[in-house]
């Protein structure tokens, strides 16, 4: 993701070129071709009973979470920003971040009317989540977040800027060059504030900045409980991660 910044008349604007947007997020959301269909195995969870057929769907929630996991490391190759770190950081942003980003990329495929997230004709709720073994304390707020970001109308360089927004969060757990990434967020932060200001005149843009990093407290806070119920789930069987969502989460 290139930032170019240019003058203004009264202000230096940090902004994202259009050819900079898109090849920094080639998917709109996450409903792919190739997106795995659990449609007919979670239906079938839904008319058992038993804990064993409950834990059958974990391997398919596992591929969906793994495929979820590639198109953020996807999303972040694609940035020279991030290629221009130590491997060792690079590692540690997309151990910290992903799961978060992943969030702010499905959250394109929720539905407000219905609180599900839609893929053609593929509909996931919270009760899904359910039968896989997560707790209404994560599910829940997983799903007042994102009817409130989805309220917000943001377009696509939004989430985009916001998707980088997180993953650039120099507090992550093994960042060795602290300051370059927090350089790399604050010139992200300043982006997204300016593009808001030229995009949500006021008095529609007035709150909008200052919402989105409520909502950011927020996911972070779904991110620390989502890690602490898949591994709760993992100890009571052994398919509900994959290699990948194992090397992202432990």
């Amino acid at each position: 993701m290139q930032i170019h910044i240019l003058p203004n008349n009264n202000y230096t604007k940090p902004i994202l070129s259009s050819c900079s947007i898109g090849s920094a997020s080639p998917h709109m959301g996450l409903c792919q071709s190739n997106y795995p269909d659990l449609s007919s195995d979670l239906q079938q969870m839904k008319d058992s009973s038993t804990l064993s057929d409950v834990y059958n769907v974990l391997p398919h929630f596992a591929d969906l979470s793994t495929y979820m996991i590639q198109q953020v490391i996807q999303f972040s190759k694609e940035i020279p920003a991030f290629r221009a770190l130590t491997i060792e950081d690079q590692i540690s942003l997309l151990k910290g971040s992903t799961m978060e980003v992943s969030n702010i990329q499905f959250n394109r495929d929720f539905n407000v009317e219905t609180k599900m997230w839609q893929c053609g004709k593929i509909r996931f709720s919270i009760d899904d989540g359910a039968i896989a073994g997560f707790q209404q304390l994560y599910l829940e707020p997983l799903q007042k977040f994102h009817l409130s970001l989805r309220q917000l109308n943001l377009d696509q360089a939004e989430y985009v800027l916001l998707e980088a927004l997180i993953l650039f969060s120099p507090d992550r757990p093994g960042i060795m060059e602290r300051k370059v990434i927090d350089e790399i967020q604050e010139k992200l932060a300043i982006t997204l504030k300016c593009y808001i200001d030229d995009h949500h005149p006021l008095p529609e843009g007035r709150f909008l900045y200052p919402k989105l990093l409520s909502l950011l407290a927020e996911l972070r806070t779904l991110n620390e409980e989502n890690t602490r119920q898949i591994l709760h789930i993992q100890d009571v069987s052994s398919d509900a991660m994959t290699p990948l969502m194992k090397e992202i989460l432990c």
